[in-house]
């Protein structure tokens, strides 16, 4: 046990040691328990100075009351007891209440004149008529000041007392007795007892909670640690896949440039030409995943150059549309651009560059998704936007297949999809690009039916 303890302290050292910041942690955790514990402690302080003076102003007060009429009722023994018995009963603290008055008279044996003090009223009955050693020294201090009362501390084993004592005058300010009063601090110090039980309950709760706080901060210190590392090591990653990308694409050039070569050379069969053929459309296919690489890089780290020029997309997308047309008629499809609705003066502020690979993305994908029908550009301005829709008549999707469809990687997987190549990168690129040069992208589609892709971008003048 002792070993297990060492050990984990050893390592909680180490831990503190390389990292000072826990240091600012362990100072705040005494700092507070050190506060919560000083506040405490002055706040029982507080408390039971406020519930002595309490007690012994409440008492004062009833003394006062009581001897106002005690003088002229001092040989009414009766009467006196009768005060005293509605005095204890109202009064809970208070433990015990006479009245003591001093005789005087000679000793037979020395002929001395010698004092006695006699109990005439209590509320313990065994008491009166009793003399108290005990309260002649009480009788001295309240003849010592008999306009106020004194009080005194006493206990008895473990309980705390106050004695309170009061002269009793007759008109002319003689003092013919006082009245003492004992009141008992137990309830007080059951009270106190009680705050301090549940300020120790309360204490714990803090410590507890700080070392909760500590412990958790300790976890994400490591969390930290491993957040560096893996930022450090996805750095790296990213480095590698655009280092990595960019040496791919010097022999995919090479590769293209000889297969180009080779099917211009007359000595070779078509059998052979058509080998070629697919050897240059598996090259180009593998360039274009590494242009999607590269891009998804760029992206990520924010590397993503732009040259924004003010135009009017109409050529561009005329231009696109008219180079698709060609594998679209391969596959049976028809490819056009409506530009029933197009206006001049509609100008919007791209990256020419950009927007052709977005155009080349989205009406590609229209074909080679559509297995019959056709794929129809629109061009067209509403609320101050200019809108570009490509509507095809494919294979549609569902609405979950929409909701992840411009997710990184995501590609719809059913039997309508199952030979058509793809990385899922395409689109998420695409919804990016749009995104950076301040446009929109958004899809309508129903399965079955056919899809509707639409860009828009806000209009300069």
């Amino acid at each position: 046990m002792l070993s297990f303890l060492y050990s984990n302290f050893k390592k909680g050292i180490t831990k503190v040691a390389d990292n000072p910041q826990l240091i600012y942690t362990i100072i705040v955790a005494f700092l507070i328990t050190g506060a919560f514990l000083f506040t405490t402690q002055r706040f029982i302080n507080i408390a039971n100075d406020a519930e002595e003076r309490l007690i012994n102003v409440r008492v004062g007060s009833l003394q006062d009351a009581f001897v106002s009429f005690a003088g002229d009722k001092i040989d009414d023994s009766k009467y006196l007891n009768e005060k005293i018995e509605n005095i204890i009963n109202t009064n809970e603290t208070i433990k015990n209440f006479k009245v003591v008055a001093k005789k005087v008279e000679p000793n037979l044996n020395t002929n001395i004149i010698e004092s006695s003090y006699i109990v005439i009223a209590s509320n313990n009955k065994e008491e009166i008529g009793q003399i108290d050693k005990q309260d002649s020294y009480l009788f001295t201090f309240a003849t010592s000041d008999p306009n106020h009362s004194i009080t005194i501390s006493a206990n008895e084993g473990s309980e705390r007392l106050f004695k309170t004592t009061r002269a009793i005058t007759d008109n002319l300010g003689n003092i013919l007795g006082v009245v003492v009063t004992t009141q008992t601090l137990s309830e007080a110090d059951m009270a106190i007892g009680r705050d301090i039980t549940n300020s120790k309950i309360i204490l714990l709760g803090v410590i507890i909670l700080v070392m909760f706080l500590f412990l958790r901060h300790s976890k994400i210190i490591d969390y930290m640690d491993l957040y560096k590392k893996l930022k450090e090591v996805d750095t790296l990653k990213d480095d590698f896949i655009s280092m990595a990308s960019h040496e791919l694409r010097t022999p995919l050039s090479i590769i293209r440039g000889y297969a180009d070569f080779m099917r211009e050379a007359p000595e070779l069969s078509d059998e052979t030409k058509k080998y070629v053929t697919n050897i240059d459309t598996s090259a180009k296919e593998l360039d274009l995943l590494v242009a999607d690489i590269l891009d998804v890089s760029r992206i990520e780290q924010g590397r993503m150059s732009y040259e924004f020029s003010k135009i009017n997309p109409v050529e561009l997308i005329e231009q696109i549309v008219n180079s698709l047309m060609l594998p679209a008629k391969e596959k049976g499809l028809v490819v056009s651009f409506d530009k029933t609705n197009i206006l001049e003066n509609q100008f919007i502020n791209i990256d020419v560059d950009r927007f052709k690979q977005i155009l080349v993305n989205i009406v590609g994908n229209a074909v080679k998704y559509t297995i019959k029908g056709e794929v129809i550009v629109r061009q067209y301005v509403e609320k101050n936007r200019l809108y570009i829709r490509v509507s095809d008549t494919g294979i549609g999707m569902n609405e979950e297949e929409r909701a992840k469809l411009f997710e990184k990687f995501y590609r719809i997987k059913n039997k309508d999809t199952q030979n058509i190549r793809g990385t899922g990168l395409g689109l998420w690129i695409t919804a990016q690009i749009i995104k950076q040069m301040s446009g929109s992208l958004s899809v309508e589609s129903i399965k079955g039916v056919g899809s509707h892709f639409i860009i828009s971008f806000p209009l300069i003048s």
